[in-house]
């Protein structure tokens, strides 16, 4: 646990503008992304230790406090970056690896109750309102629109547009590949 909150941590750091050791620290433990993720990170711990009821209430508290709803079932990588708080609901079925980033208003969820959810690869960048549904693999590196709804696989170093999202282009090595 201390390791990736290390790792979620250091990564807010690097993004806030902020000067200075005691201003960045005290940037980052005072947003509401971090909090949120660090909340994300204890009740997941509480939960693997079999210290379930404190971990809901830190839960809800966290949702009340930050709008940004991730419970401790969801497996998520270190490096977690939250851009900006609230309307951020993550499945507790899905999985999203190290290094990725959420704006405000991102769903990861299913497309029916009790449906898949989906897995999420490392250093994968999720636009303003975009929603990703469905038991589907976004692959590493790839980058979804603003307010675009995923239901199909993207391919690594995919981006994606769109309503239902599409596949605009792929990132390639130096040059990119247009679609």
């Amino acid at each position: 646990m201390s390791s990736a909150i290390r790792e979620d941590f250091k990564r807010a750091c690097a993004q806030t503008s902020y000067q200075g050791r005691f201003r960045k620290t005290l940037h980052v433990v005072t947003a509401p992304g971090f909090q949120a993720v660090l909340g994300y990170r204890m009740t997941r711990w509480l939960l693997k230790h079999r210290i379930p009821l404190l971990g809901v209430i830190i839960q809800r508290l966290v949702e009340v406090w930050t709008g940004v709803s991730i419970p401790p079932a969801a497996k998520i990588g270190p490096g977690l970056l939250i851009h900006h708080f609230g309307g951020i609901v993550i499945n507790g079925e899905a999985v999203i690896g190290s290094h990725c980033d959420l704006h405000h208003g991102v769903t990861v969820g299913n497309r029916n109750s009790g449906g898949p959810s989906p897995k999420i690869g490392d250093h994968v960048m999720i636009g303003a309102g975009a929603k990703v549904l469905g038991g589907i693999k976004i692959g590493n590196n790839a980058e979804i629109g603003a307010n675009a709804v995923v239901l199909e696989d993207v391919p690594d170093g995919g981006v994606v547009v769109g309503v239902p999202a599409r596949v605009a282009r792929i990132k390639g090595q130096g040059a990119e590949v247009k679609i």
